[in-house]
């Protein structure tokens, strides 16, 4: 007969989320790289400044940041809002990516 364990239930949530960030990650990154390609085809077609890339940067960058915020909030044990978060700030980001490009090459 088997225990009930809630430390083996945690590790599997904390494996479970980790394995949801990567995947929301190349997500988000692939839209990232999208969003380079249509800057450069911005600057090479409409004679943009290539300081045009900095917001997609900021992207580039913060994103990993929040993801590790969100990680610790998970392992303090508020898991649903670490969860809520993480995919309203990838769903935040490609919907700001996408109107940031929009705007660049329209």
């Amino acid at each position: 007969m088997e225990y009930y364990n809630d430390k083996t239930n945690q590790a599997g949530a904390k494996i479970i989320f980790m394995i949801a960030q990567m995947i929301v990650l190349s997500i988000v990154y692939i839209f990232v790289y999208t969003s380079f390609l249509a800057v450069q085809y911005a600057i090479d077609q409409y004679d943009v400044s290539p300081i045009m890339y900095f917001p997609v940067f900021l992207a580039l960058v913060v994103f990993p940041v929040l993801l590790y915020k969100y990680r610790k909030m998970f392992n303090q044990g508020r898991m649903l809002i670490a969860t809520t978060w993480m995919m309203a700030a990838a769903s935040l980001t490609i919907v700001l990516l996408y109107v940031y490009i929009a705007q660049v090459t329209g």
